[in-house]
């Protein structure tokens, strides 16, 4: 059977990892799982775009919230936190963002940001954006902090490239990305000499997260 979503963790685990380094690995392992005995009448790729996404987003939240939670923090899903997270569209309603992640202070219940997981950037920066600064228009929500985790799969955020606009919505519109690493590649590989920037290395993201409290 292919392999589902759900089933990301497990294969983690058993390839005996544990950090977001090798998550690119395990990427490569799940595509080849997922593609064994899949239907030949149904399109393959569509299927993978989609368990990737959750699967990763599986993961990442399986590492994340072990150096969380003894840091007095926990990942929670937008339903435990929706009453937290509303915003006003006047005659059409209060409604919530759209968020994969929330990270909460757990003594107090306070949200302290909130976690877009993508594989790809294209669009996704921009939907993230939006609900970005939304939040930063109400004042119960201004201080929540916006972060954009991505494998960079398309790999377009290298810094041998020209800035595209992914990049400077980025760098102007979201609060911080994080970058799920490639082997032998580091943040040097991502920056432009004598530019500052938002984009940082998901080793980096308890930490940062932390620093919120």
């Amino acid at each position: 059977m292919p392999l589902t979503a759900a089933e990301f963790v497990d294969l983690f685990e058993r390839l005996g990892a544990s950090t977001y380094e090798e998550i690119p690995t395990l990427l490569e392992l799940a595509r080849d799982e997922h593609k064994r005995d899949f239907p030949e009448n149904k399109d393959f790729e569509q299927s993978w775009r989609s368990v990737k996404g959750r699967g990763l987003e599986n993961v990442i939240e399986f590492i994340l919230a072990r150096q969380l939670d003894e840091l007095g923090m926990e990942l929670v899903g937008l339903k435990d936190v929706k009453n937290l997270l509303q915003i006003d569209y006047g005659e059409y309603g209060v409604h919530p963002p759209d968020v994969d992640l929330v990270v909460v202070q757990k003594s107090i219940r306070k949200v302290l940001a909130i976690l877009s997981i993508k594989t790809s950037l294209r669009e996704r920066a921009t939907q993230t954006a939006y609900w970005r600064n939304k939040l930063r228009q109400n004042e119960n929500t201004r201080h929540i902090k916006v972060f954009f985790v991505t494998p960079n799969s398309d790999d377009i955020l290298r810094s041998n490239r020209k800035p595209n606009k992914q990049r400077g919505i980025l760098e102007t519109d979201i609060d911080m990305t994080y970058i799920v690493n490639l082997p032998g590649v580091t943040i040097d590989d991502y920056l432009y000499e004598g530019k500052s920037s938002r984009i940082r290395l998901i080793e980096q993201l308890a930490d940062d997260l932390l620093g919120l409290i």
